[in-house]
């Protein structure tokens, strides 16, 4: 078995120890290396010990996660896949950054590689946070994206002039020391991430994002065979200029023949503002419990189109949402990746999808198979 690891995985803590059979920083990244990273400073390289060239760049930061940083912190933002990282640049370089040497590092790749569109032998970079001494989290694999000179005040108020980088954190979850190993020794770049060898041979940067798992595709939320039958004939048996309050009366006798949920009733037909329909859903339902409440209020908004659904108009229903409830989204179409991002990080609203609907539909004696009950679309034509 070897002495080190076989891979960082993004946001897993490691420990960074001087004892190097406990160490699985430095002495997991330099293990088969002799021109491994130095074992201080905020920037660091891990070098191929033939040619000299930096393979790999390795930024260190106390504290990325800040919630209101101070101009002059590092930023790593899980959530969009980006990171902003200062240089290592101190009061006595002023007023030449260069002279740090993690600043040297940094500029010299930048200029000769990433910003000449040379991708192949542009240095990645692994992001690390450090939480507290003797501990360092694995943030992700990144690229440069661009690099500015700013000035910052220091704790004793003088005036640093320094590098700020801005980086683009890659939709990976892991990391093989294998690939560093070998790049580092060889400048062979075989078996790295994918987004990775994406951005090397294509330039198109796939950013990490915490919400990766939850966003569903276009094709995701559209149905096909049956399913997809039933949604086109919702479509064409419930439109006209009155489409949208249609649909409106097929959710609310959806929700009405569902029985953890009560009390649905729609809003008036003028100052909705976002909401269409309002009841409770009972958490509980087949358990009493006397003197909890155990139902939650909710909203709905309902769209009837085959547009794309956008964080705007989620942020229209999410405004007239109260404490302790929660929104419901239902449309015949489907939403965008940003807006599902925006929902899943502010929003306390459930999307419902056209491929959802159908699905709902489906499990109730609205829908025949393939087609809305006849007599349900007369009930929804007798509204008007």
């Amino acid at each position: 078995m070897s002495a080190h690891g076989n891979r960082y995985v993004v946001n897993e803590t490691y420990r960074s120890s001087t004892d190097p059979e406990k160490d699985q920083f430095q002495g997991w990244l330099n293990a088969p290396i002799d021109t491994g990273i130095r074992n201080s400073g905020g920037i660091r390289a891990i070098a191929n010990p033939e040619t000299g060239d930096r393979e790999f760049l390795v930024f260190i930061t106390s504290d990325g996660s800040t919630k209101n940083p101070n101009p002059w912190e590092d930023v790593i933002n899980m959530q969009e896949g980006t990171a902003r990282y200062w240089g290592d640049a101190k009061a006595r370089h002023r007023p030449d950054p260069d002279e740090a040497t993690g600043n040297n590092w940094v500029k010299t790749d930048y200029t000769e590689t990433y910003a000449q569109g040379n991708r192949k032998d542009a240095p990645p970079v692994l992001l690390f946070e450090q939480p507290e001494t003797g501990q360092v989290t694995f943030r992700g694999l990144c690229i440069l994206t661009g690099m500015s000179i700013e000035r910052h005040k220091d704790d004793d108020g003088e005036t640093v002039v320094n590098y700020l980088f801005d980086l683009a954190i890659l939709d990976t979850d892991a990391v093989e020391l294998e690939w560093i190993h070998r790049k580092a020794r060889t400048g062979r770049d075989i078996g790295g991430p994918d987004a990775w060898q994406e951005w090397v041979t294509e330039g198109r940067i796939r950013r990490y994002s915490v919400w990766k798992d939850n966003i569903r595709s276009t094709a995701a939320q559209q149905p096909a065979g049956r399913y997809g039958d039933l949604l086109q004939d919702i479509r064409t048996r419930l439109d006209g200029p009155k489409k949208g309050e249609k649909l409106e009366y097929l959710i609310q006798y959806l929700m009405e023949d569902l029985e953890n949920i009560s009390d649905v009733e729609m809003t008036a037909d003028s100052g909705d503002k976002g909401v269409d329909l309002t009841g409770r859903i009972e958490l509980l339902s087949e358990t009493q419990l006397g003197g909890v409440d155990t139902a939650i209020d909710f909203k709905a908004q309902v769209k009837n189109t085959s547009s794309s659904i956008s964080g705007r108009q989620l942020s229209r229903l999410a405004s007239r949402i109260d404490d302790g409830e929660i929104g419901l989204f239902f449309t015949t179409s489907y939403y965008t990746k940003s807006a599902q991002e925006e929902n899943l990080s502010t929003y306390p609203v459930r999307l419902f999808s056209g491929k959802d609907l159908v699905e709902l539909l489906v499990q109730t004696d609205l829908a025949d198979d393939a087609t809305l009950n006849d007599a349900v679309v007369a009930d929804i034509e007798d509204e008007f």
